[in-house]
């Protein structure tokens, strides 16, 4: 019996081995029910249950990874480049040389083909200015061939057996043995550059990020620039330090988002610094495949796929900081768009009183999250800081009384003495899942990463109403809208009146540069499109500013961000209205009638306050004709 694989589809190595007439459908069904309680790899299962040679296996594995098969038995090893792999690095990772190309290829032959193989291979690629040519041979022979070839393994130095020293005996026939120096994830902060993000030559950053540390490294040139298109590789060092000084710069400028951009002839990058994207590069864009396959690595994606949509996550430290970078690539008209998300879990987390509140919602909020029980939710599009906002509430009524948990995905920041637990959908590991085990763990307090479907909407609602204090966060446009969207996913409207206690809509709007803000008289058109009052003490006592940009603020005018809020408090009337299915509009009229401050009229407030501009609040929040004096019903 064979089994196809749809086309672009990864082969699985049970299908493959089904293919080859060396697996049946029950054997292999059989096995996968024994690895669950095992956890050992499947294939090596499938060796220890007698179902399949090692050979069968690593034949099969090399056919899914698109990688020759090789027999040790039938290689003749060149020795001269058996001192270009040290010993530690050829024991820990299976990795043996084997030969050398005259076009400057190393072929190697390797056990696995995994992440901690692949960056030790370009590693040695880096080293040597080199290409590699992996091929795939059994671990037992391999093994062999390598306790034949090297010295018994080495202790790995404190480096992890990234280097060894000049002159070094590693390999049996008296060559001194060269490793690249550092590698790895951990990530160096760039050096100092002018502060503009604007106006910035293209040529300036990269050849500042490209250049060599020495001379004598023998790059082509000493920068991309002056490298041809046809000698660039995943596996160059130039590719490898530009990309970490890419990574590195956008985390030193606080960016939240990087984005590798194809064009018809260049790489463009932009980084998404406090909500606003920046041009920060231009590549030529013969360097893009390169570029991609080394972040589709870093993220241990499939770099040989190009056809198809793909996620991984990078973890990296830099100044001793974990780092987590989500992974995104999508195939595009010019090629591979790759876009990285930065989640700085050392981040600093404000304090409640911190985020940007008014008084009178701020006061609100501290009632709001200090209840016994009920679900809370903050609504608003993504990067709007609704789990930063929910967070510092979580940390604000933390106590050593309280068993709080959490359901994440992913764990943004690491909370001190909260339990904390990613979901793993890709494993079955759903947010409705995740959340019946948490109830079974005696919590008096959770928090939902997202309510994304009916499921975990009916678990976190009924926990709400067995007496938990629910936190979570939801997408939609406002506060009241929040109640038609959990009507709509089917929530019955008496868990909605009953359970939800408080529901906040947030944007983020960038901060007025202190350094270069000016006085800025509005515009009347500005006054009547956010509703101001004229008359009002407020105005009459406003501050209106702007920046004029600076080197501080990257001549945006703009540094940091602050939230504009609305929050909606449950009462008897909203709850009477939630439980007779009114629409969104008349519930939020109702509530403004009712003393809840618009978007609009806290971003008015923010503006006069000399915060944010008419401009950017215009930008980030939705502005809509409010008649608050309306009738609520």
């Amino acid at each position: 019996m064979s089994v196809a694989t749809p086309p672009g589809q990864k082969k699985e190595l049970g299908q493959i081995l089904i293919q080859q007439g060396l697996l049946t459908p029950n054997q292999l069904n059989q096995a996968v029910s024994q690895q669950k309680s095992s956890g050992k790899p499947l294939g090596q299962l499938l060796v220890d249950l007698g179902l399949v040679g090692e050979e069968d296996v690593t034949k099969a594995r090399a056919q899914q990874a698109d990688m020759a098969y090789i027999r040790i038995q039938d290689l003749t090893v060149d020795k001269s480049v058996l001192p270009l792999v040290d010993a530690a690095v050829a024991h820990k990772h299976l990795i043996l040389p084997v030969g050398k190309t005259p076009d400057g290829t190393l072929k190697i032959v390797v056990g696995q083909w995994n992440m901690a193989v692949m960056d030790a291979a370009q590693r040695i690629a880096a080293a040597h200015r080199l290409r590699i040519a992996p091929a795939l041979a059994t671990e037992a022979h391999l093994r062999s061939a390598l306790e034949h070839y090297y010295d018994a393994a080495p202790a790995a130095s404190s480096n992890g057996g990234a280097a060894a020293a000049p002159g070094g005996n590693n390999a049996r026939h008296g060559v001194p043995a060269v490793i690249p120096p550092g590698g790895g994830e951990v990530l160096k902060p760039p050096p100092a550059t002018p502060a503009p993000l604007a106006g910035k030559r293209p040529s300036e950053m990269f050849a500042a990020m490209t250049a060599p540390a020495r001379p004598s490294a023998g790059l082509p040139g000493g920068s991309l620039d002056e490298i041809g298109g046809e000698e660039v590789g995943v596996d160059q060092p130039i590719v490898i330090q530009f990309v970490n000084r890419i990574l590195a710069d956008a985390i030193v400028k606080k960016a939240s988002d990087i984005h590798f951009e194809p064009r018809r002839d260049s790489l463009v990058i932009r980084y998404r610094i406090d909500g606003t994207l920046h041009q920060i590069d231009t590549i030529p864009r013969q360097y893009q495949s390169a570029i991609s396959s080394r972040l589709k690595i870093m993220a241990e994606m499939n770099i040989a796929e190009r056809r198809l949509p793909q996620d991984g996550r990078i973890a990296v430290t830099m100044d001793g900081r974990a780092i987590d970078m989500r992974v995104s690539s999508l195939p595009t008209q010019f090629g591979e768009s790759v876009v990285l998300r930065i989640l700085d879990k050392s981040g600093a987390r404000p304090d409640i009183d911190q985020l940007g509140f008014s008084p009178e919602n701020l006061k609100k909020l501290n009632s709001i999250i200090r209840k016994p029980h009920g679900i809370f939710l903050a609504t608003g599009p993504t990067g709007s800081g609704k789990t930063t906002t929910l967070y510092s509430a979580i940390h604000a009524i933390h106590n050593p009384d309280i068993n709080i948990i959490t359901c994440e995905d992913p764990i943004e920041y690491h909370l001190e003495g909260i339990r904390q637990s990613n979901v793993n959908e890709k494993a079955g590991l759903t947010f409705a899942k995740q959340l019946r085990s948490i109830l079974r763990q005696d919590p008096d307090v959770i928090y939902v990463g997202e309510i994304r479907d009916a499921e975990t909407a009916e678990i976190a609602f009924r926990a709400a109403l067995t007496g938990h204090l629910v936190f979570s966060t939801l997408h939609c446009n406002d506060a009241a809208g929040a109640v038609t969207r959990l009507l709509n996913m089917g929530i019955d409207p008496f868990l909605v009146a009953s359970s939800v206690i408080g529901i906040l809509a947030q944007r983020l709007v960038r901060r007025i540069c202190t350094q270069c803000a000016r006085p800025m008289p509005p515009s009347d058109a500005d006054l009547v499109a956010f509703g101001v009052d004229t008359d009002s003490p407020e105005f009459l006592h406003a501050r209106f500013m702007a920046g004029t940009g600076c080197e501080v603020c990257g001549q945006t005018g703009y540094k940091g961000r602050a939230s504009v809020q609305e929050l909606l408090v449950m009462d008897d009337a909203i709850r009477a209205m939630v439980l007779q299915r009114q629409p969104s509009n008349k519930i939020r009229r109702a509530a403004i009638a009712r003393g809840m401050a618009s978007m609009r009229k806290d971003a008015a407030s923010k503006v006069m306050q000399g915060i944010t501009t008419f401009e950017e609040a215009q930008k980030r929040v939705y502005i809509e004709d409010e008649v608050e004096e309306l009738p609520a019903y």
